[in-house]
């Protein structure tokens, strides 16, 4: 698999917002891996746009103080960094939280239980991107999967194809240009300008790369809409490459991931002068 994949899935997901659907479930993409694969890196690509928020950690209490702004549509996306962190404190509090982001995923979130139950409250929806350890993963798998958290999200597992890959990069001083091959961040201004062109033939095709994740309803409305949004950014031929070679990571055994041969050189002070010396040369 090649790395513009999943930066374009990340993209696609959160242009998802944009799609002409019936179905107003926003889902969410988790990325499965062991540390040092990449997976933080990946999900920051999403900043790129104005409406998706990072996070390192949240409580429902700082969740309720932008459900204006979910609600209203100036965050569209919540990434985490790191989503075990948000299970490092006591156990309700963790619990209430994994709730929220259900909500905010599924069917709505819509109010504190310390509010006023007789007051109208508009739903809150939000694409949920997280980073987790496979650790963590086969750790809170049982649990995911009775309580209906599973089954909102895409579960996407990579290693990396050299292993050695980052560390070779770091001792040459260069970093991975996550903007490789042609990605566009391109992103349109009003909701429901993205067509929701995917017909029976192609949901069928979508349909069977999720024959190895756990549940299949909200993916499969998730994935939809993200090759719908990657055929409005590049046609069908690319978005259909693109999904083609990111479905991979959707299956039992995972995906490797390919890092690119070019990568942007880190200016240094010592090769800088290196080219000048070769240039007087």
């Amino acid at each position: 698999m090649k790395l513009i994949s999943l930066v374009e899935a990340v993209s696609a997901i959160h242009l998802s917002f944009y799609v002409t659907t019936n179905f107003p479930e926003r889902g969410g993409l988790m990325f499965r891996g062991h540390p040092g694969s990449l997976k933080t890196a990946i999900t920051e690509t999403v900043q790129t746009y104005p409406n998706a928020k990072m996070y390192s950690d949240m409580t429902v209490k700082q969740g309720s103080r932008i459900r204006s702004s979910l609600v209203c549509h100036t965050i569209t996306t919540i990434a985490f960094a790191d989503l075990q962190k948000l299970y490092e404190r006591n156990m309700s509090s963790a619990a209430n939280m994994e709730g929220y982001l259900r909500g905010l995923a599924g069917e709505g979130w819509r109010q504190m239980n310390w509010e006023d139950p007789r007051m109208n409250c508009p739903p809150a929806f939000a694409c949920i991107i997280g980073c987790l350890t496979e650790d963590f993963y086969q750790q809170k798998f049982s649990s995911w999967h009775d309580n209906g958290f599973l089954r909102r999200f895409l579960w996407c597992s990579y290693r990396l194809h050299d292993p050695n890959a980052i560390i070779e990069a770091i001792i040459e001083n260069r970093r991975i240009d996550f903007t490789v091959d042609g990605f566009s961040c391109r992103q349109p201004i009003t909701v429901g300008a993205i067509p929701f062109d995917v017909s029976r033939e192609e949901s069928e095709k979508l349909y069977h790369m999720l024959r190895d994740q756990p549940f299949k309803e909200i993916p499969l409305s998730t994935l939809k809409k993200m090759l719908a949004a990657l055929k409005w950014k590049y046609g069908s031929k690319k978005a259909w490459q693109l999904i083609d070679d990111f479905s991979s990571c959707l299956l039992k055994d995972g995906a490797e991931l390919i890092l690119p041969k070019r990568m942007l050189p880190q200016a240094s002070e010592n090769g800088t002068r290196r080219k000048a010396t070769k240039a007087k040369k």
